[in-house]
């Protein structure tokens, strides 16, 4: 730049230079040009170092910038329900005569076989995953996602299932508003002295593995989907174990979150705080709904719900013959702490018998005991087009003899026979820790399914999924129509998959559950009655009297248009 201007200089004031008459005005001339030419040089030169430090913040802040990615996803869902014979628990009544006159009675209207039928749901779901650079060891990684259900209500009505109450787990994961939410946001940290990575904050546990397996894309959560598919709050610390003979990328982890922190409204800085948790059908004698009074608990001090996690995977890298094959193994195990009996939330139409329909809060009431987790599974590719999937889980319950507050209440005389209580006392309600709140419970589920991809563009794939009697897993939900790893029975879902376009694709699939017991998704439930077996009384094939209805069977067709960008 200096040459270039001393250059346009001279050449421009050549002329006048040799114009002059006499030595002495061109030596005068000449050295006028050099005092200019000296000023022009640093002012080019103070030019040039801004022009470098611009560039330098530039080159910096583009460092910095958010880096964005993402997916839409437009679905079509037509669901058709069955309902077998039940009895609707509508509350209790004075026994008219005989020795038990005046004590209470369970009514329930029986109600018949029915057919439900959604033939037509529209649902939009959008999600923003970014990621930023801090320095070469850390980096801030998120997501905000809005799904909504085209025209649904912002406030579910409560239909007995646990994913239409509006919570922080089922943040993005559950159609809710048409608001962006956060999904995930958490800073991750390399430490390369000790081989391990430290993330802090809403942690990557939606949609993990075998999940990838059906999207035909890469794995995206930590946990295992049999064990959580949830919104998790907390820190986690992965030890790469390389150095130890493992296969490369093999992670030994830790993680804590927290489930519900019961001193932010939650009643843990106060003695005790008061909800209206049912009614008392004491004065009710079947014609005079009137006398049916709500009941205020006493809620509190609670203490934290919190998860204490282990983690391990290794993946596997070998050759059977001429084909590359590709494993992984995850093993995982949660220790749930003090666990709560109702997601605090809003919801309408509660499960207070007697009460008006009405939007209303509800919060936990209790904590109910400990859940043992242990969940496994293996993933196989072989070569580029076959893949299969075995996932496996296991629970126990560690009750602590606590039910929930939310139920339905009599109130015995003060003076009663031995052996029968008096006062207010609970005679149904949500009930303890996997319908138990006295006795360790166990339950068991298994996962399954093969993907087939002839090409890049086209691939097809069957899963299959069964839980048992008391089954449940921290699954509110998966993007699907309603929950199928929560399943307390049989799923079967088929799809295939037709990427039309590089980052487009259409799925069409059905998915066919089959219940076999009532409550699937809830982690509590009503104790079974003297003299009567838990898996009998709550199996949907014998008539059970329930406070809410509960399918036994479900199928559902779907078709989503899914683009990635």
């Amino acid at each position: 730049m200096k040459s270039r201007i001393t250059l346009a200089l001279v050449a421009l004031l050549a002329p006048a230079a040799l114009s002059a008459q006499t030595p002495a005005e061109l030596q005068k001339q000449i050295e006028q040009l050099k005092i200019q030419l000296k000023a022009i040089e640093e002012k080019a030169a103070a030019a040039q170092a801004v022009d470098e430090r611009l560039v330098k913040v530039e080159t910096k802040v583009s460092g910095m910038n958010i880096a964005w990615s993402g997916e839409l996803r437009t679905r079509f869902d037509s669901a058709q329900e069955h309902f077998k014979p039940y009895q609707q628990f509508m509350g209790f009544m004075q026994t008219p005569s005989g020795p038990a006159a005046g004590m209470p009675m369970p009514i329930a209207q029986p109600v018949g076989a029915q057919d439900w039928s959604n033939s037509v749901q529209w649902s939009t779901r959008l999600r923003l995953n970014m990621g930023m650079t801090i320095n070469e060891n850390a980096k801030i990684m998120g997501r905000l996602v809005m799904y909504k259900i085209h025209g649904g209500a912002d406030v579910p009505t409560f239909n007995g299932t646990p994913n239409t109450i509006s919570t922080a787990f089922t943040a993005g994961q559950t159609p809710a508003t048409d608001a962006l939410l956060v999904e995930r946001a958490s800073l991750v940290y390399h430490f390369n002295s000790v081989a391990s990575i430290l993330s802090i904050g809403r942690q990557n546990t939606s949609d993990g593995p075998p999940f990838e397996v059906r999207e035909g894309g890469e794995r995206q959560a930590t946990p295992q989907a049999l064990a959580v598919n949830a919104t998790i709050d907390g820190i986690g610390w992965k030890f790469q174990l390389d150095k130890l003979g493992f296969p490369e990328d093999t992670l030994l982890g830790l993680c804590y979150g927290v489930g519900y922190e019961s001193g932010f409204g939650g009643g843990g800085n106060v003695k005790s705080n008061q909800n209206i948790v049912g009614m008392d059908f004491a004065k009710f004698n079947g014609t005079n709904p009137s006398a049916i009074a709500p009941v205020v608990g006493s809620i509190g001090p609670l203490k934290d719900t919190t998860v204490l996690g282990v983690m391990f995977d290794m993946p596997l890298l070998f050759q059977l013959g001429e084909s590359v094959q590709s494993a992984n193994l995850y093993l995982g195990y949660n220790r749930m702490g003090n666990m709560t009996d109702i997601p605090f939330g809003n919801t309408i139409n509660f499960p207070i018998p007697g009460q008006t329909p009405s939007t209303q809060y509800v919060s936990a009431t209790a904590n109910l005991g400990d859940m043992d987790q242990f969940t496994a599974t293996w993933k196989h590719k072989i070569g580029d087009t076959f893949t299969y999937f075995v996932s496996a889980g296991y629970l126990k319950s560690l009750p602590n003899g606590k039910v929930s507050q939310y139920g339905a209440y009599w109130t015995f005389p003060s003076v009663m026979p031995a052996g029968y209580p008096t006062g207010l006392t609970q005679l149904s309600g949500f009930g303890g820790l996997m319908g138990d709140p006295n006795k360790s419970q166990t339950a068991t589920a298994y996962y399954t399914g093969v993907r087939y991809d002839p090409t890049p563009e086209f691939g097809f794939g069957v899963e299959f999924n069964h839980g048992s009697p008391r089954w449940w897993t921290y699954t509110p939900a998966t993007g699907e129509y309603t929950d199928k790893l929560g399943a307390r029975g049989d799923v079967w879902e088929g799809y295939i998959q037709w990427r039309f376009a590089k980052n487009a694709g259409l799925r069409l699939g059905v998915i066919d559950y089959k219940y076999s017991t009532a409550m699937s998704g809830w982690q509590i439930g009503p104790s079974a009655q003297p003299g009567q077996n838990w898996e009998s009384a709550m199996n949907l094939a014998n008539n059970p009297m329930l406070q809410y209805s509960y399918p036994a069977t479900l199928r559902n067709f779907y078709a989503s248009l899914e683009v990635r960008f």
